[in-house]
């Protein structure tokens, strides 16, 4: 019996990796569907994010926290602020949220799956996926399901006007994504090499950027982000700032597909 596990654990961790090709098909496949799935229950849970300002010892200058309820709304998460530095909202905060809210399912409402995913309108993009060259490295478990690892760096270095661009074509870092469903599981992102703002860089610059982000299966194999943390160093016209960002997530439930909005 054990010979038997033994075998079967080792053919088929002996099976070819899936090509990235095949893999970002996955991906994108998978962000169609839940673009798609309008009235299924969808996923609701607590997001608390600290914001860290540091000095040049490292010692907390400022310090922001913020709780939001987050929801994924035609498969895209909508943060909705409800709590800053441990206070309520004010009635014109709430205001404020509600029209974010009524706007955000304004815009994603009635949208062609397919098209949502290459116009930039979905958790992944098409868009996205394209900037990048990625490699397929080896199979491992994560949360007791099996994932594919590939590595990304950018397809281009060449930078134009866009902050975004110049950014994107600085970013590489590894991907975990579950070989069964294509979501993603883990990520980690770095900048290659750091990028100025404004011309010349006169307003400053970006020196480095890491971002992590873990995930974990619900139920119904939608994985959810429960931790992402991230570090910035940067130059801000004179002066050298470091920030420091955690999020982390609680609370997940199934709500109906309803809008929540209130008048």
């Amino acid at each position: 019996m054990t010979s038997a596990c033994l075998a079967g654990g080792t053919n088929e961790a002996a099976a070819p990796l899936p090509s990235a090709d095949q893999m970002l098909h996955r991906l994108l496949d998978r962000s169609a569907a839940m673009v798609a799935a309008t009235n299924a229950p969808v996923w609701a849970y607590d997001k608390r994010t600290v914001m860290e300002k540091l000095d040049g010892d490292a010692n907390v200058d400022e310090r922001t926290e913020k709780l939001y309820r987050v929801q994924l709304i035609h498969g895209v998460p909508f943060s909705r602020l409800v709590e800053v530095a441990g206070r309520d909202l004010t009635e014109a905060e709430i205001k404020k949220e509600n029209q974010r809210e009524a706007a955000f399912q304004k815009r994603l409402s009635g949208r062609d799956p397919k098209k949502a995913v290459s116009q930039r309108e979905s958790f992944i993009t098409k868009d996205m996926i394209e900037r990048f060259e990625y490699k397929p490295l080896r199979r491992e478990m994560v949360q007791n399901h099996q994932t594919v690892v590939m590595s990304f760096e950018p397809k281009s270095g060449e930078d134009s006007g866009s902050i975004q661009d110049r950014l994107f074509n600085r970013m590489a870092g590894m991907l975990w994504v579950d070989e069964a469903t294509g979501d993603v599981a883990r990520l980690e992102v770095h900048l290659t090499k750091g990028f100025s703002l404004g011309v010349l860089g006169v307003l400053g610059s970006i020196k480095e950027c890491r971002m992590n982000l873990e995930s974990k299966p619900m139920t119904d194999g939608t994985w959810l982000p429960v931790k992402t943390t991230m570090a910035i160093s940067a130059r801000m016209l004179l002066t050298s700032v470091r920030f420091h960002m955690e999020e982390t997530s609680t609370n997940f439930t199934q709500e109906p597909t309803t809008n929540h909005i209130q008048p």
